[in-house]
């Protein structure tokens, strides 16, 4: 088939998608629930959102109308952050960092559009999930014309384009919905949302079952001087999903954490000899959150006419703990993988001292001249996070004096942390699953008839593979956004079949993410036969396509 018939297809393929109409789609939901109840994550009382609220509507320089000054500002105010966890912070949090990935803009859009007076009934935060597994959150509203439309709190202005909502609705079937009014996860209700328009009851009325309890919540210091740390111990039951603010994240039942309050948003923002920093502990379970909170009062330096107060010198151990979190793929976690396949490691840190970070793989070499073959640098800042690192490796064991794969930890020059000597957690690399004679070679990028290296959001690309020899059986062909995350989504997605004689197969979509926007690296393709993992497109830019912001 040829790139000009190929592209025609696809655009009346297209035209027939929206000419269907763009209510969201709805998937069924194999989880029961998002593990906790996220109706108090959206805030509508809470007195930054209601801060930041007013700011918005003052502003006089802005020329939209209020709905949609809310969503521009939102848009303009946070970052994404590529860290992405499944932390969900509150608006609180995403208004003071200024930073957050999809669940956290959509959770405070919601809560700035139900504050200033959009029923419940009328907007909920959707978390959707693509065919390939991948999950999303959006905003779904029909305040403004009474229909539902898709509204991405990452983007300026209110999405109502017909083509859009059907993008994203249809690249992610909803799974399920809430609000501070109700949580929606039955299929069934769903529909009844998003195609009825009706109000439902939530599934799970606060004060059904005991709340969460917090038996301690302290810190070893109450007074303490500037750049000192403290620790933050904590004792919870019953709780589901337990959350840190100031930067500490989900954390487990029972625990300990160092901080350094002189790093605190609150801290930074105040000015005096003694600045108090509080840390709120937030506990939810399904019938509802409990809290509480502990303040650490921060005793700056003297100045030259105030004496400076007589504090205890606290000398801690700076302790930091580095784990393993798992080798993955697209399946999941593994600890083997087939030369030639992606492959994303990641690790998670906890205290220490911050710096400029490099994390590294290693070919493990029988004879001892080990080989990096994938580093990646990042700031750490002594709190606690999680870094990942993404790699292909080249030879199986066995091959080229290969023992396998390891990861190592370097903090401003220094090694810091090694992986343990074994297999697992060392990856064991086998050879790529038999092709026997089957040849798979890349066939280039295209627009229209056009050979490109690179192309621009919203552009129709289409990319190409040859196979020959081997033989016949049913290929699957993914195009792929290359991101920052574990999983990496699939754009568009090709069966055939092939029958052993030479052919040439093409995949077509539009990019929808820069490169280096929300943690996007760029475009790739990929063949699988029978759920095997046959051949991908190499890891450099070109073969792989680049992308840039399009008008």
């Amino acid at each position: 088939m040829s790139l000009s018939k190929f592209s025609l297809i696809l655009a009346l393929s297209l035209m027939s998608t929206i000419a269907s109409g763009c209510a969201p789609r709805v998937a069924p939901v194999s989880d029961t629930n998002l593990g906790f109840d996220p109706r108090g994550l959206i805030t509508v009382s809470d007195a930054r959102v209601q801060e930041s609220l007013k700011a918005i509507l003052e502003d006089e320089d802005n020329p939209w109308d209020e709905f949609h000054r809310i969503q521009n500002w939102v848009a303009g105010h946070v970052s994404y952050d590529t860290n992405v966890t499944e932390y969900w912070q509150r608006p609180t949090e995403t208004i003071d960092t200024g930073k957050g990935d999809c669940k956290d803009y959509s959770t405070l859009l919601c809560s700035l559009w139900r504050a200033w007076g959009v029923p419940a009934s009328d907007v909920y935060v959707a978390i959707g999930q693509s065919p390939s597994g991948r999950r999303h959150a959006f905003v779904i509203q029909k305040y403004l014309t009474g229909k539902w439309q898709v509204s991405e709190p990452q983007v300026g202005g209110i999405i109502v384009s017909e083509l859009t909502a059907v993008d994203t609705a249809e690249k992610y079937a909803i799974t399920f919905l809430f609000n501070d009014a109700a949580y929606v996860n039955q299929p069934s209700l769903i529909y009844q949302v998003v195609r009825g328009g009706v109000t439902v009851t939530p599934l799970k009325p606060a004060g059904k079952g005991p709340l969460p309890v917090i038996n301690s919540f302290t810190a070893d210091g109450a007074n303490i001087a500037a750049g000192t740390t403290v620790l933050l111990n904590w004792n919870v039951s019953g709780a589901t999903h337990i959350n840190i603010d100031q930067g500490v994240g989900e954390v487990s039942p029972i625990g300990v954490a160092q901080v350094n309050p002189t790093d605190s948003i609150q801290f930074r923002s105040q000015s005096g000899l003694v600045v108090p920093v509080e840390y709120r502990l937030v506990a939810m379970n399904s019938s509802g959150s409990a809290q509480a909170s502990v303040i650490v009062r921060v005793i700056q330096k003297a100045t030259s006419t105030t004496p400076a107060p007589d504090i205890p010198a606290i000398d801690k151990p700076a302790s930091f703990l580095i784990g393993f979190e798992g080798w993955y793929s697209d399946i999941g976690v593994i600890s083997t993988a087939n030369a030639g396949q992606r492959i994303a490691a990641r690790i998670s840190l906890k205290g220490g001292s911050p710096g400029q970070y490099w994390i590294r793989i290693w070919r493990d070499v029988n004879r001892g001249n080990d080989e990096i073959v994938s580093q990646t640098a990042f700031t750490y800042d002594g709190k606690s996070a999680a870094q990942e690192i993404f790699f292909a490796p080249s030879y199986f064991i066995g091959e080229a004096d290969t023992r396998g794969y390891r990861i190592d930890l370097l903090c401003d020059g220094q090694q810091v942390w090694v992986m343990p000597n074994a297999y697992p957690p060392r990856l064991t690399v086998i050879p790529k699953p038999s092709t026997g004679s089957l040849a798979v070679n890349f066939a280039g990028w295209y627009i229209g008839v056009d050979s490109v290296s690179a192309a621009k959001t919203g552009q129709e690309v289409s990319g190409g593979i040859t196979l020959s020899g081997g033989s016949g059986g049913k290929y699957v062909l993914n195009a792929r956004r290359d991101t920052a995350g574990l999983s990496d989504e699939i754009m568009n997605q090709l069966t055939f079949d092939y029958d052993g004689t030479s052919a040439l197969q093409q995949i077509t979509f539009s990019p929808t993410s820069a490169t280096n926007e929300s943690g996007t690296r760029g475009y790739y393709l990929d063949l699988y036969q029978d759920g095997k993992f046959l051949w991908s497109l190499s890891g450099k830019y070109p073969p792989r396509l680049t992308v840039t912001r399009g008008n």
